[in-house]
C-alpha cells in the first residue's frame, strides 16, 4: 500500500487536466476504481472542480456524449454535478468551471447551466 502523500501526487498528476473538459476529467474516474483506498484518498482532487460544458449537439455527437436529443435547440449541457451530489462528493467542491459557446447561443446556454446544476442552497459550501 503506497503512503496517502505518495498516493496523492500520483494523483495530482493524473487529475491535473481534470479541470479542462468534461473527457479529461471522465478519465480520472479511473482512478477511484482501483481499490477503496485509492479511492477514499483520491476523492478529493477528482470532484475538486464542478463543471458544466454547454455544447452543440454535433459536437456531443463528436465526442461520443450520451444525451436526449431536443430538436427544439441546438444546444446540450453536460455536467459532473449530478454525480458528484448523488454520491456525496459536493463537500469536495472548490471550484464551478462552465465552459460556454459564443454569445450566439448565450441566453439559451445560461437557461441550461442552471437546469444542469439544480443546487440547493447548501449543496456546495466550499465553492470559490
Amino acid at each position: 500500500r503506497l503512503p496517502a502523500d505518495i498516493l496523492l501526487r500520483i494523483g495530482a498528476l493524473i487529475t491535473a487536466d481534470a479541470d479542462k473538459t468534461l473527457g479529461h476529467w471522465k478519465h480520472s474516474l479511473t482512478l477511484l476504481a482501483v481499490c477503496s483506498y485509492w479511492r477514499a484518498t483520491i476523492v478529493l482532487l477528482v470532484f475538486k472542480t464542478l463543471s458544466v460544458e454547454v455544447i452543440t449537439h454535433n459536437e456531443a455527437d463528436r465526442r461520443g456524449y450520451a444525451y436526449k436529443y431536443a430538436e427544439e435547440t441546438l444546444i446540450v449541457a453536460f455536467s459532473n454535478y449530478q454525480l458528484a451530489k448523488h454520491n456525496g462528493h459536493l463537500c469536495w467542491a472548490r471550484h464551478l468551471r462552465v465552459c460556454d459557446l459564443d454569445d450566439d447561443f448565450c441566453v439559451s446556454s445560461m437557461a441550461l447551466v442552471a437546469d444542469a446544476l439544480e443546487m440547493d442552497e447548501d449543496d456546495v459550501p466550499g465553492i470559490a
